[in-house]
């Protein structure tokens, strides 16, 4: 046992003096899920909205400022083309026109007002941001009518009568209580839905720690190559230690990816893992398939370059196969069913009960049982091929 961590020892402290290894091990992954995570992000608390206002009148200057009061941001413009351009580079949720003449019709006897809303097709918060508009705009209706039920009341056009009516309506209104709506939800919002880190920490992880794992076959492959392999052979120690102890080091540097990748996805995204005991046992099993295939890949292949062709190509494929590119929810039945053929779908299965269903080990016991069986058959598939090819 003590030449299995020795041998591990070893190849940990190689891998991490390699800055290229360290660059995919570590950089490459954060900044993909710092791109996803901010991508694929929870709703904002405030929604920004554009207004451009082509009516100087005073109804507009109060429906703006209801606008303000409904949880919006607000951001003035004076272009149409610059309002079209940043609500489709997303720097705004969506845009308001409020045209000329719209005081005029806000204070006729009818009180037909009219705004026009601009937003992207592709926009996630179209709703909320249209919700929000249709609520500024009831409330800012029924100040108006409570000025022309003051002012047809008495009798009069005065303009300080309904000067001071509409004071009177907006203090009336903002002292008004609310019937409130108590709010009982069958079923708990997702943490995916509310953090889109809690997406792309997990199948990013899954992405690297497998690929990692796969180009550690270029290990067995030097070994090969400079005769280490028949030396360990030819030894009491055997060729199964010396693969172990490679795979350990390799499952040693893959805890330590995920490792990286789960403190940044809780510490710096505050993303709510769930259950951190099955957290740290489907990372464990993970990192241990990943190594395992990888040692399978190196008693293989011939050259290095060979393990890099069969590997990147295999575990990109592998990952857009089992849902670490995009959920399996979004394809058909039948795709995931073929996505369970790769380790990936049941990973990310596993990712998904435990972060969005608060399962604990016994909640993924089936994907770990099928993780844990590909892991042993990998395994023991590497030491098989080794062999035949060593003793040849």
């Amino acid at each position: 046992m003590s030449n299995v961590l020795t041998i591990g020892w070893f190849e940990t402290k190689r891998y991490l003096g390699d800055k290229v290894a360290l660059f995919t091990t570590v950089v490459m992954p954060v900044l993909l899920v710092v791109l996803i995570g901010l991508s694929f992000g929870s709703t904002p608390d405030r929604l920004s909205i554009g207004v451009l206002t082509e009516d100087p009148g005073p109804a507009a200057s109060e429906f703006t400022q209801q606008l303000e009061s409904a949880n919006l941001d607000v951001i003035d413009y004076t272009s149409q083309d610059d309002l079209a351009r940043d609500i489709r580079l997303g720097f705004i949720t969506a845009g308001l026109t409020v045209p000329a003449g719209f005081s005029a019709a806000a204070d006729s006897p009818d009180g037909q007002a009219t705004v026009t809303m601009s937003i992207d097709q592709t926009s996630a918060n179209g709703g909320a941001i249209a919700s929000a508009i249709q609520s500024a705009a009831a409330q800012f209706a029924e100040q108006r009518n409570a000025v022309r039920v003051a002012t047809n009341a008495l009798g009069t056009s005065d303009p300080a009568v309904a000067d001071a009516a509409n004071t009177s309506a907006q203090q009336v209104i903002a002292s008004t209580g609310e019937t409130t709506v108590d709010e009982t939800t069958l079923g708990a919002l997702n943490e995916s839905d509310r953090n889109g880190f809690a997406s792309a920490v997990p199948t990013q992880l899954t992405l690297f720690v497998f690929l990692n794992g796969l180009l550690a076959g270029m290990t067995l492959v030097e070994s090969r190559r400079l005769g280490v392999s028949k030396r360990m052979l030819a030894t009491p120690t055997g060729i199964g230690p010396h693969i172990l102890g490679i795979g350990l080091g390799r499952w040693w540097l893959g805890g330590i990816q995920a490792a990286l990748l789960l403190a940044i996805g809780a510490l710096l995204f505050g993303v709510d893992f769930g259950n951190w005991g099955a957290v740290a046992v489907l990372a464990v099993v993970w990192t241990a398939l990943a190594a395992a295939v990888g040692m399978l890949i190196g008693s293989l292949a011939r050259t290095a370059d060979q393990v890099v062709a069969i590997s990147v190509p295999l575990g990109i494929g592998m990952g857009m196969l089992g849902g670490s590119m995009w959920p399996l929810s979004v394809v058909p039945p039948f795709m995931r069913a073929i996505a369970h053929a790769t380790p990936h779908a049941w990973a990310n299965d596993a990712w998904i009960a435990i972060i969005d269903g608060g399962a604990g080990v016994g909640g993924i016991a089936t994907e770990l049982l099928v993780l844990s069986a590909v892991t042993v058959a990998m395994a023991s598939l590497a030491v098989f091929f080794l062999r035949r090819t060593l003793s040849k």
